[in-house]
This record gives structure tokens, sequence and C-alpha cells, in this order.
């Protein structure tokens, strides 16, 4: 075990420091025994030493979350993942109108629901209604698909199921989730309220300046209350994901044996729920992400937000969780990436082995070419040698926004591996109508082409 601390604290601080990560804190549970190591400052001017339980935004992550306290009201009888989400909100209103009568509770926690995902946060206030006006937006996004008949990665969809939750509990989403899940499990140090954040000590995410400059302080630290069911300034300590992780590893009780979720609906959470997939290999649960490592399953979620990026990693037939914590952004997704993978082969023995890229002239790799667009994000794929470069751009809402670039090469079956970057090891697919390719698939969202 010591000797396992120690290579965990190497592993992490050589990682940060090669990637510039300002803080990073990583904690892996096997079989209920911890390890976990800090290393570097909450912010690069004057911080303070980051440890277990520094608070940082936790992103997307929070989306499990949210998936579980919809999944409580189903334990309660108060809801039911096939029941259509009008019935709890009649005044729903979508670009089509068609799929906002057919839409379902379910639809919303395994990004089926099919418009457009949402990811322009727009500042709706931080009052108690501030999720329901975020609703009012929805109305604007196109319809990709018709909910249930495919998979796009959708943060507005998790904003409605946020909604959802409030009018069946008649409180704000945010009181709602404390009291069905924070609460019964102890997770006091995993906060939406900037007040109670701020009396705690929390970090501060961190991006590059334009041209992959030096690494500065993000402004503003939080976005939107409006979002917090998708991901927006839920922020929390290694020591609550790791017990959160250890929670989903368990039966559905608190470890004061407090029943939280049934059984069957926490291993619902954790089995594929559609057969399309967001990206290859990766299917979805209720909230969480499903995929194979050398033939063992894995339930995992990643966020980023604010300069800051989480992962959550469970391999339940090890009985091992593995939680990641940075304050920087693309960086911290490459530490985490990289630690992760290193405690799978040390420890468990999980190797993961790439597939094999085509070999592809220019004229052949030339249709997959151009500008794909959808809500917030924009790709500009140009030819480079044998592969293709993604430049993607996603925006802040106010029409800036930061622009990472990764080299991709193209496999089987009209799918593409990301080679470089923090994206190293994701795949993505293109969508083809006839012979013309209208889409890319890329970190699970449907992005059309454009031009």
């Amino acid at each position: 075990m010591r000797d396992q601390a120690a290579a965990l604290e190497a592993e992490v601080s050589q990682a940060a420091r090669e990637l510039g990560v300002p803080g990073a804190v990583v904690g892996v549970d096997h079989g209920g025994d911890l390890d976990f190591t800090g290393s570097g400052v909450t912010r690069l001017d004057h911080g303070r030493p980051v440890d277990e339980l520094t608070l940082f935004q936790i992103g997307s992550t929070a989306k499990t979350f949210t998936a579980a306290a919809m999944m409580a009201l189903v334990d309660q009888g108060r809801v039911a993942l096939d029941e259509p989400v009008r019935r709890h909100l009649p005044d729903l209103r979508l670009h089509d109108d068609t799929a906002a009568a057919s839409l379902t509770v379910g639809h919303l926690l395994n990004h089926t629901a099919g418009w457009d995902g949402g990811d322009s946060w727009v500042d709706t206030g931080e009052g108690d209604d501030a999720v329901e006006r975020a609703v009012g937006a929805l109305a604007d996004l196109p319809q990709q698909f018709a909910p249930g008949t495919d998979a796009s990665y959708n943060n507005a969809a998790f904003v409605l199921a946020g909604r959802v939750v409030e009018k069946i509990t008649g409180e704000p989403f945010d009181s709602a989730l404390a009291t069905l899940i924070l609460e019964p499990l102890g997770l006091r140090e995993t906060l939406t309220s900037l007040n109670a954040i701020m009396t705690h000590p929390f970090a501060l995410g961190h991006q590059p300046t334009a041209n992959g400059g030096e690494v500065r302080v993000c402004e503003p630290w939080s976005d939107p209350r409006g979002y917090i069911p998708a991901g927006a300034r839920l922020a929390s300590s290694l020591r609550d994901q790791l017990a959160w992780a250890r929670f989903q590893l368990g039966d559905g009780r608190a470890p004061d044996g407090t029943r939280v979720l049934s059984e069957a609906s926490l291993r619902a959470m954790h089995e594929p729920t559609t057969d399309h997939v967001l990206m290859p290999g990766i299917r979805v649960g209720m909230g969480w992400m499903l995929r194979e490592y050398d033939g063992v399953k894995i339930i995992e979620h990643h966020g980023d937000v604010a300069g800051q990026h989480s992962a959550v990693t469970i391999i339940p037939d090890r009985d091992t969780a593995i939680v990641a914590l940075t304050n920087c952004s693309p960086a911290g997704r490459e530490l985490s990436e990289r630690v992760v993978r290193r405690i799978l082969e040390t420890r468990l023995g999980l190797v993961e082995r790439p597939p094999e890229p085509l070999r592809l002239s220019p004229a052949e790799l030339a249709p997959y070419a151009g500008t794909y667009r959808t809500d917030g994000i924009e790709l500009r794929i140009v030819v480079a040698d044998d592969g293709l470069i993604i430049h993607g751009t996603v925006s802040d809402g106010d029409g800036s926004g930061e622009t990472l670039e990764f080299p991709v090469s193209l496999l089987a079956g009209e799918r593409f591996l990301v080679v470089g970057g923090p994206f190293t090891g994701l795949q993505g697919e293109f969508v083809r109508d006839g012979d013309a390719v209208v889409a890319a698939k890329h970190v699970g969202r449907l992005v059309p082409r454009a031009g």
C-alpha cells in the first residue's frame, strides 16, 4: 500500500508538472482501502496547497447527481421514466411540438432527447426560478432527431430534468438535490451555493490564453445557477467524490444504512438504456457513461467547466474507483486520462489497445473536411498529411470561446480516433446520408455539417 501511495503521488506530480496543471487531487478506492494525493495549489498567483478537502467544480459529473435525484423520486413512486415530461410540465414548449409531446423523463437522462445540446448557457439570474427560466430557452434549440431515435450529448435535457425534479418536490433544484441525495449520503463538501462554497478552501479554474499562451485564472468563477442540473457550479471535494463513487459500488444505502436508492434503481443507472451510442464504444445509462476497457466494464463521467476538470471512473468487477479533480482545462483532462490509464494498468492489469488507423490519401480524406456546427460548438476539419486536424471551438454564449486543435486518424466504419492533445484516445464518427458526409459525432455530440 505504501509503495502504491508513493507511486500515485509521483505520477500525479510528474503529470501536473509536465502539463502545467496548477492543482490536482487524485484518489483511488480499492475495496474500501483509500489512497489519495494532491499536487499544486488552488490558484497560481497566491493559492494554498490543494488536498482531499479542497472544493473543485465538477462540471458535467454533476449529471450523475441529477439522475440519482430523479431515480430517488422513481423509487418514491412520484415519477416514472417512461411517462411524458408534459405530465409534470404541461406548458413545456420545444422547437418541435411533436417532440415535446413524445418526450419522456427517461429521454432526459440518457442523452436521447434529440435537440441541440444547449451548450450556450445564458444567465437566468440567481433567483429560485433560475432553472425554470433556463427551460424557457429550450424552445429556441432546433430538434436534430425524434426523442429516443439516436443519442447526442445534451446539457439542456438535464436542465429540463432538474425542472421536473423541482415541480415534483416543490423545491428549487439545489434544495431538492440536497434533500434527496447529498444529505442522506453525508456529502457535506458537495455544494451549490456560492456563499457556502466560499467558506471552504476552493480551487479556481485556469485556462491558457489565446494561441496556447500562459495559463491564467478563469473569470467568472461560476456558470449560472439555472444550469446546475447540467453541471454548472456544483463543487465537491475529493473526499466526497470518493464517497460518491463508493456509493455507486454499493447497494443503494448510505454508510449508516440509510436507504437512498433501491438497489434496482442504482443498478439501472449503470446499464445501457438504449442501443444508440454517444461515441463508438460509449453507451449511456441513466446519467453515467458506459464502456469496456480491456474487456472489463467501466462506469464513468467527466466534467469540464470554468477551467476545471473532474473525472470519476468506476470498475465494479474490481470493486475499484478512481477520482481526479483538477483546476485547469484542457490540460486537466489530459492529466486525469494519463493517471487513470496508469492506475488501471499498474493496479488492475488493464491495458487498452488502440485500434489500427487507416492510411488514406488526401483525396480520400477530402470528403470529411469542412465546417460542422451546433449550439455552442463549431468544428473546422482540415486535411493534414495522412489524417485530419479538428479545430474545435466551444462558445461561451457571448460569441467568444476557446479553440482547441487536435489531430485525428480515420478508422474503419466512418470512425475517427483522436491521436493528440487532451482528448487522445477518444473516438468519434462521421454520419453519412448516401454518399455525403452530413454530421460528425464528437465528444458525444451530433454536430451537423454547415459547409
